[in-house]
């Protein structure tokens, strides 16, 4: 993967604006002056930032920029839930940014059988539905993504390219000019942990008391299951929240799910993540904290009676620590696997019942944004319908121009309980969007409910 540069750099890449104060002999504690301003103060030049020494002004506006990337578009959903924010970056590449809001449209939006227990115990205490309003940004930390998993439309267009710490930051700032930010999760393009000098240098930003203030408590890091770099979060930043995207209760059918999955075994895998919470939950034991659990739950593929077992018993030797909550997310059909299929109500009534019988505490994903083509390709596909000036383009594609580009198949999957078959059909091209999100609140830490596959478009180079 070719190395990505920018030029100039966004202010918030600490490590090199650090480098330039050690370069012309200046004081670091000016950097934190820098960033409060920003932040806090809403500056938009260096001249305006008190105190900041004469001889290092020049070289800032020559090598830093307050950001590298702009927001090229946003979409609202009808009932504000929701906003979308559409991110260019230096080098023209785009991915999203998504801003979920709660407290007002809560309880319309959880899943039916959920509303009508939630509405019985409400009518039961005669007392409405009340929910505290907060904001979650999910940010992406890579353009594509290397993990493959078959899914979604991000994972099997592969990796491009690691954001830098200032470009995942900027999302951040992007999402505060939108909406007051209180809760940050990691489930957007990419895997956080194929990126992680990047991201943890981003969740150090935003902890760092001079310039966001989040508590560590407040921020989310999904992951397929890069088990060494899960006890690297464990040293590194020990209070953040995690979230393992699992998807299924072997080996072998995860493999067939998240290829990737086949570097480290599944043993490895929960070895490090429930090392990761037993570390965070010493100081607390009486009110423990969970880890997540995502599974995103297909049609004949990981959604039998069998599989529901595998799971429930996977984490039942869990129940008595509480400190295991498993997310089921109902699949969302895309274009790239179309023979993909959306649990049936049936089927995902009977798989979290089952899950649920060995004491697993087990919820189905809220949804919110749906009206905004949440899905896996929508927004591209919509983009399209309304003649913007871009297109939906292959990652190999991305930087070629309009003539050189050439429709490519879109792969498919057989639909066989426990396999998954790579085929190639159609003419139309593969496209990359939001797969599934959501967000609950749970011990009062806001847990991301899914991954995010966060679209790559790109405008078309002119002639």
């Amino acid at each position: 993967m070719k190395q990505r540069v920018l030029s100039p750099l966004s202010v918030f890449d600490e490590p090199q604006l650090r480098m330039l104060f050690a370069e012309f002999n200046v004081n670091e504690k000016h950097i934190n002056s820098i960033y409060r301003h920003i932040i806090q103060n809403g500056v938009t030049s260096f001249d305006d930032i008190p105190q900041l020494p004469v001889r290092i002004i020049a070289p800032l506006k020559e090598r830093f920029v307050f950001s590298t990337s702009r927001i090229a578009e946003r979409m609202d959903a009808s009932d504000n839930s929701t906003t979308k924010l559409l991110v260019e970056l230096q080098d023209g590449q785009r991915v999203e940014t998504v801003i979920m809001r709660y407290g007002e449209v809560e309880l319309k939006s959880f899943p039916e059988s959920e509303k009508v227990r939630r509405q019985k115990e409400l009518n039961l205490t005669d007392r409405p539905f009340k929910s505290k309003k907060r904001a979650t940004v999910c940010l992406s930390s890579q353009v594509g993504c290397a993990m493959g998993c078959t899914f979604c439309a991000t994972g099997t267009m592969g990796l491009l390219s690691n954001l830098t710490t200032g470009e995942i930051v900027e999302q951040l700032v992007h999402a505060n000019t939108v909406e007051k930010i209180r809760n940050v999760v990691f489930m957007g393009m990419g895997e956080p942990l194929d990126n992680y000098e990047a991201v943890l240098g981003a969740i150090n930003a935003m902890i760092d008391t001079s310039r966001f203030s989040l508590s560590p408590t407040r921020i989310t890091v999904s992951t397929v299951g890069v088990a060494p770099r899960i006890l690297s979060l464990m040293r590194d930043v020990p209070q953040i929240g995690l979230a393992l995207s699992l998807h299924a209760p072997s080996q072998a059918l995860r493999q067939q799910i998240v290829p990737s999955s086949k570097a480290y075994s599944l043993e490895k895998i929960l070895d490090a993540t429930f090392a990761f919470i037993e570390n965070q939950n010493k100081p607390n034991p009486n009110n423990p904290r969970h880890i997540l659990v995502e599974y995103v739950l297909i049609e004949n593929i990981n959604s039998s009676t069998e599989v529901a077992h595998e799971l429930g018993q996977l984490f039942a030797h869990r129940v008595d620590r509480k400190d295991v909550l498993v997310n089921v997310i109902p699949y969302n059909p895309t274009d790239v696997v179309e023979e993909y299929e959306k649990p049936t109500p049936e089927t995902l009534k009977n798989f979290v019942a089952i899950v649920r019988s060995y004491g697993v505490h087990t919820l189905i994903r809220q949804e919110l944004g749906q009206d905004i083509a949440s899905a896996c390709g929508q927004l591209v596909v919509k983009k399209k319908r309304d003649g913007c000036n871009g297109d939906a383009l292959d990652l190999e594609d991305i930087g070629k121009t309009k003539s050189s580009v050439k429709a490519v198949g879109s792969p498919r999957v057989s639909r066989k309980a426990g396999t998954v078959t790579k085929k190639t059909g159609g003419n139309f091209r593969m496209r990359a969007g939001f797969l599934t999100y959501d967000f609950l609140r749970i011990g009062g830490t806001a847990f991301g409910m899914g991954l995010l596959g966060v679209f790559v478009v790109r405008t078309l180079l002119k002639k």
